[in-house]
């Protein structure tokens, strides 16, 4: 389907544009930062194609993931000084890409025959698949592990569409399920919004081997 085609094409531009901004970031040189987006933006997509069974994800036979993939590394790379917050663009793109890949994942999953937990479970897994790479390749801890909220805009997404399906037409379905995680992932950034966090604070010295801990959200 066209529509379907061009919303993963922008998923795949989104997420290789973050994986680009995050390696320069770290001060990788130019093939760590093509390596890097080409994992960012491929990760998730072959990961769908697994989760659902494909023989051989698409990434590895259509050329134009490829293309999109190289041609946004050389234009973010040269656009690079003319970016003033570059974390603002990360987070913006990481958003989109999370909303496309989670929402086409979502699509191939019901063509595939899965169950709702299944569907559900490909279309996370997809959406913050890229990210999830992009991040351990470069010794951070993934956005989904961390208090933000991260991955329930995927769940939220991809049962919408689910519920959805049929009800409106297919494309109007996919555009609207991916601006609601686009959304609620940028609003929950913008007002700061995280899930609770137990930490342990230590309240004493050890005494006679007993160890006094307080826990706290």
């Amino acid at each position: 389907m066209l529509v379907l085609g061009i919303v993963d094409i922008i998923g795949t531009v989104a997420f290789a544009v973050s994986g680009v901004l995050v390696g320069i970031r770290n001060r990788l040189d130019l093939f760590g930062i093509y390596v890097l987006a080409m994992a960012t933006a491929s990760g998730g997509g072959i990961i769908r194609d697994i989760v659902i069974g494909r023989e051989v994800p698409v990434f590895f036979v259509q050329w134009r993931y490829f293309a999109a993939i190289t041609v946004t590394m050389i234009v973010t790379c040269l656009l690079y000084t003319m970016v003033n917050r570059v974390m603002s663009f990360i987070v913006l793109a990481d958003a989109i890409g999370l909303g496309v890949f989670t929402i086409t994942a979502t699509y191939k999953a019901m063509e595939y025959g899965l169950p709702l937990l299944g569907i559900v479970f490909a279309g996370v897994i997809t959406g913050v698949g890229g990210g999830i790479l992009r991040d351990i390749m470069v010794n951070e801890i993934p956005l989904i592990f961390r208090s933000e909220i991260y991955a329930i805009p995927s769940i939220i997404g991809s049962l919408l569409f689910y519920f959805m399906d049929g009800r409106i037409s297919l494309s109007i379905n996919i555009y609207l399920c991916v601006g609601v995680v686009f959304a609620i992932r940028m609003i929950s950034v913008k007002l700061r919004l995280h899930l609770p966090v137990i930490s342990r604070k230590d309240t004493g010295k050890p005494t006679g081997g007993n160890n006094r801990r307080n826990f706290r959200m």
